[in-house]
């Protein structure tokens, strides 16, 4: 063998080398009937009963071609839900708000570009419209808690985003309009397809429909346009266009982000000091078949029953079946090599707004801790089914590696020595 030939080998091992790790995780339920919720546009949404109720009651939001179709949670059939609009384009909701002096889940939905807000009963049964004047939007929404028991929506075009406050612990709602922003970071082409905030650590992110790209923003709107978080074109298979959807996993031990892509499901420790190059992919599948492109993600960390979501519940929408298809949290973290942070007992309905301190200082850049769960644990390990399997590090050292082997092997240009 040559020495150009050896080299080619080795930087074709490293390219390989810098792939993510792909986990593919078996789904364990989908929503029945398998097909209400429409292909185009999906979404998905958990609505979360007050606090002290089991969260086996719970609803699942599946949404897409200007409808929303309720579902129970922990058995995935159909929600009986009253007064529930007929026209819905998207549904957000956001646990711990203060609502006429009780903590509730709040829920936002936009119709026909306009928002509107609700809360339902702990049985899921009665969908109650608030006394609140609808805010005007474009295509995209998000909610949040903030700190002292309000909240905030955040609402794009796919262009600008715009922040509206809302206090809603007294018998008449007060709204404020808040600041703006562009929808994608400063100088690109990309249009935001999705967005998520944390009210609360004061960190959101935008999902790109035109790149693909993922950027980040301090949804308080005074701290600049928002940056690049990762950008598909170089992101060695993390991220491909467009991003359909974000989920937060946020408890005291960790903060996880969930971005669904046409990449698949990509999953960020948000606390790690590598969160790209230690992301992650995870492939949904079951007898139907592999969801390698889901279209929106929703998640809670709450258990739902004793069976296979006893440690948190990830949804994501199918849009070859048009119905969304859920992965227990727990067999995720199993499968993972080094495991997830699991904390089924942290509830996000309660305290000051019912979200933790993610670890994400203002800035909205994550911090450098290493995670592990309020036991001090990792979590479980299991040997997973890794595919692509390199090393995290790979991205950010493998082409310095690469530049000293090819050096040794003499086949980088060499200085001229000069004479004297």
């Amino acid at each position: 063998m040559t020495r150009l030939t050896f080299a080619l080998a080795l930087l074709a091992g490293g390219l390989a080398l810098a792939q993510p790790d792909t986990y593919f995780v078996p789904i364990a339920g989908r929503t029945v009937p398998s097909s209400p919720v429409g292909a185009n546009a999906m979404g998905t949404a958990i609505w979360l009963p007050d606090p002290g109720v089991d969260a086996s009651q719970s609803l699942l939001f599946g949404f897409g071609d200007g409808a929303s179709t309720p579902f129970v949670l922990a058995t995935q059939g159909l929600a009986n839900l009253s007064n529930f609009p007929a026209q819905v384009d998207a549904v957000a909701t956001a646990p711990g708000v203060v609502v006429d002096g009780q903590t509730k889940t709040l829920v936002a939905i936009l119709s026909n570009g306009a928002v509107s807000f609700a809360t339902l009963e702990n049985d899921g049964a009665l969908y109650s419209a608030l006394p609140v004047q609808s805010i005007d939007a474009g295509t995209q929404i998000a909610l949040s808690a903030v700190t002292g028991g309000g909240a905030a929506l955040l609402v794009a075009d796919g262009f600008n985003m715009t922040r509206f406050d809302l206090d809603l612990s007294g018998a008449t709602p007060v709204v404020r309009q808040g600041g703006s922003l562009p929808a994608s970071a400063g100088g690109t082409t990309d249009q935001s397809n999705t967005i998520i905030f944390d009210g609360i650590n004061n960190v959101g992110f935008i999902g790109g429909r035109v790149l693909g790209d993922i950027y980040q923003f301090d949804p308080r709107m005074d701290a600049g346009i928002p940056t690049a978080f990762d950008v598909a074109l170089v992101s060695q298979g993390r991220l491909a266009a467009p991003v359909t959807g974000f989920a937060l996993y946020s408890v005291p031990g960790a903060t996880y982000l969930l971005a669904a892509n046409t990449q698949g499901l990509t999953v960020y420790d948000l606390r790690s000091i590598t969160p790209l190059t230690s992301a992650f992919r995870v492939i949904p599948f079951d007898a139907v078949g592999p969801i390698s492109a889901p279209a929106g993600v929703a998640q809670t960390n709450l258990p739902v029953g004793s069976g296979a979501f006893s440690s948190g519940v990830i949804a994501v929408g199918d849009r070859t079946q048009t119905d969304l298809a859920l992965l227990g949290w727990g067999q995720l973290a199993s499968q993972v090599d080094g495991g997830l942070v699991l904390d089924p007992s942290f509830d996000p309905r309660g305290g000051d707004g019912g979200v933790p301190d993610g670890g994400v200082p203002d800035g909205g850049v994550p911090d450098g801790g290493g995670g592990g769960n309020p036991s001090g644990g990792r979590g479980p390990v299991g040997p997973g089914i890794p595919v692509d399997h390199g090393s995290s590090c790979a991205t950010a050292a493998g082409a310095p590696v690469l530049l000293l082997l090819l050096a040794g092997l003499g086949l980088l240009p060499r200085r001229r020595r000069q004479r004297r």
